[in-house]
């Protein structure tokens, strides 16, 4: 239950629990991870959930929009940067898309990732939504662009929420 005025509680549901294996951090109720079980998914695939405080109730769409076209990018060549001089040179972030959006009616980022330099290249498809005094970090990973985008979808359609709105 949200505990007051202005509060949010969110929850990350696991949609599927014949299909999905899922775990909590031991030390935080706030971040889940969910591995696929063997065989029931087209590919291998995990969906991570973590859930903090937002910074606003009410982000601004414009300020959505810079951070997903400027910050992300730069974020994306500086953690290249980082691994070419690190110790597994070779390996490399390849930003696919970063926009503002919403998702179930919330303002969001959603962007997706493509991660090289393994035996084989792992996609991420990432949303981050404002849901009301909550930030939600959905991560969907899997070997499939289109997989890890239709999980990222079914485990944001599982999240619930419940927001005791501020008093005026």
């Amino acid at each position: 239950m949200a505990q007051g005025p202005g509060s949010t509680r969110v929850m990350i549901r696991n949609p599927d629990v014949g299909k999905w294996a899922g775990s909590r951090n031991f030390f935080s109720t706030s971040s889940s991870e969910f591995v696929c079980r063997p065989l029931a998914c087209p590919a291998p695939s995990k969906v991570t959930a973590r859930i903090s405080a937002s910074p606003t109730r009410s982000p601004d769409r414009q300020a959505l929009a810079k951070y997903a076209s400027q910050t992300i990018p730069a974020a994306v060549e500086q953690a290249n940067l980082n691994a070419a001089s690190s110790l597994a040179p070779g390996r490399k972030i390849e930003r696919l898309s970063s926009t503002a959006t919403e998702m179930r009616g919330y303002p969001a980022i959603a962007q997706e990732m493509r991660f090289v330099g393994g035996k084989e290249p792992v996609y991420m498809s990432k949303v981050t939504m404002f849901v009301k005094s909550a930030l939600v970090d959905i991560a969907s990973y899997s070997p499939s662009r289109e997989t890890a985008r239709r999980n990222r979808d079914l485990f944001a359609g599982a999240m619930q929420v419940e927001d005791i709105p501020l008093q005026r």
